[in-house]
């Protein structure tokens, strides 16, 4: 009804009443606040549960805000303006590295943008220009001829983060472009039909490398493990590594991992990783847990970075094996992880992928899944805030460009593991909105 609508006046106050909140906490637990300042720090730490949940509110309320601002035709109409030209200069900053072009304490010039990134000057200015629009860098004259540029608090975040930086690659330069004629391949593959085509080879990443003018690459792993000439063949799969190291480090998976099962009772175990890229969550749970013994399995170029950043105290209990994870699973263990693996794959391959691992169960094994809370379906309880169910939207769309995978309710995954065999009975499922994931337990009964 129109008289529970939001207004302009209501919603500033909710946005004042927020912001108070906020500002308190963070004042009375001595958290540092962001600023644009390029010496600010670079996310909020430590914050409970509850103003978590408050600044996600607060989030909404001011993208509301922002749109009762300009109206609706208006706002559909900057969002279109900019959206694209905004991830382009993004990813252009981030591909051509303009982020050590300028020093963090101190200014560059244009031309020496230009000299650090082999870009024209007037290129540099102009993708410059923009980005100063979105706080990322800033001139130290703004609209003079005179003017450098020097770091905001964003643009100093990605010069300080290789694994920020490894984000907006994997996201912008991986699947910026195949999401671009996902309109395209619904057209082709999908219109008229009662589902989502579950063909790999009918994607949008597919239909974007099928004329070969980017790399005739049948599916995003392909590209990972090839793209690039001589010594810079397989940058983008390290690239994917570093970028799962930050995904695991922001939404803090290492307790997520840790606190996933009861890992003291299980005493001297077996473990394997399937899919487990530099063998991150490995070496957390073997410094955790000493009874643990784990293999990481993953593809052929993941095994030089594993190596580099298994410490030397865990090489006699943790291993990496090569292994593609739709072939028989080589290794019988008492528990089987999944991170962010199976989301990827469209229904059927994700069951594929759990039937592999039954040569080698034995009764009692378990096959743990981590996996992003993607659509809730009829819930209990109000609905989360936009801001966090975006979370799961956005890479939903992501894999179904990439993969014509999905995120699926946490109820799916017992389907899932239902139509692998019967004999997948499901021990628990864990399920936390505040870090965006869910855990999913399956025990084989065979």
């Amino acid at each position: 009804m129109a008289d529970s609508q939001p207004t302009l006046n209501g919603l500033a106050a909710k946005i004042t009443e927020l912001s108070e909140t906020l500002t308190r906490y963070l004042c009375e637990n001595n958290v540092p606040a962001p600023t644009f300042a390029a010496d600010s720090p670079t996310s909020y730490v430590n914050l409970s549960p509850e103003i978590f949940m408050t600044r996600q509110v607060l989030l909404d309320t001011l993208m509301d805000m922002w749109y009762l601002t300009q109206g609706p035709s208006e706002s559909v109409f900057n969002y279109v303006h900019t959206c694209m030209p905004d991830a382009a200069a993004l990813n252009i900053l981030n591909y051509f590295d303009f982020w050590s072009a300028v020093p963090l304490e101190g200014s560059a010039s244009y031309a020496d943008i230009s000299q650090r990134t082999s870009l024209p000057q007037d290129v540099v200015h102009r993708i410059l220009q923009h980005a100063t629009t979105l706080r990322i860098f800033a001139e130290t004259e703004p609209g003079k001829s005179s003017s450098r540029i020097q770091h905001t608090s964003r643009s100093a975040a990605l010069a300080r983060s290789s694994g920020l930086r490894a984000l907006v690659s994997t996201v912008l330069d991986d699947a910026g472009a195949p999401m671009m004629v996902m309109n395209e391949a619904l057209q082709r593959y999908s219109r008229g039909k009662p589902t989502l085509t579950q063909e790999m080879s009918e994607s949008s990443f597919a239909l974007l490398h099928s004329g070969g003018t980017f790399g005739k690459h049948g599916n995003s792993w392909e590209l990972l493990e090839n793209d690039g000439v001589g010594e810079k063949q397989g940058w983008r799969q390290k690239n994917f590594v570093e970028f799962m190291r930050y995904v695991k480090e922001i939404f803090h998976l290492e307790g997520v991992v840790l606190e996933s099962h009861d890992w003291n009772a299980e005493g001297k175990a077996t473990l394997v990783d399937v899919g487990g890229s530099a063998g991150h969550d490995a070496v957390v749970l073997a410094r955790n847990f000493p009874d643990l013994t784990i293999t990481v399995q993953d593809l052929p170029k993941v095994r030089p970075v594993f190596k580099a950043n298994l410490p030397t105290d865990l090489k006699s209990r943790v291993a990496f094996m090569e292994h593609d994870f739709f072939q028989p699973q080589p290794v019988q263990a008492d528990i089987y992880i999944f991170k962010m693996i199976l989301h990827d794959w469209p229904d059927h391959d994700a069951v594929k992928i759990l039937q592999a691992l039954v040569p080698a169960l034995k009764p009692g094994a378990r096959v743990i899944l981590f996996e992003y809370i993607g659509n809730q379906g009829d819930s209990e309880g109000p609905p989360l805030p936009r801001s966090i169910q975006q979370m799961g939207t956005a890479t939903d769309l992501r894999l179904m460009a990439l993969f014509n995978g999905k995120e699926r309710p946490v109820d799916a995954w017992r389907h899932i593991f239902r139509a692998a065999d019967q004999r997948f009975e499901i021990a628990g499922i864990k399920a936390n909105p505040q870090n965006f994931f869910a855990v999913i337990e399956a025990v084989w009964r065979g």
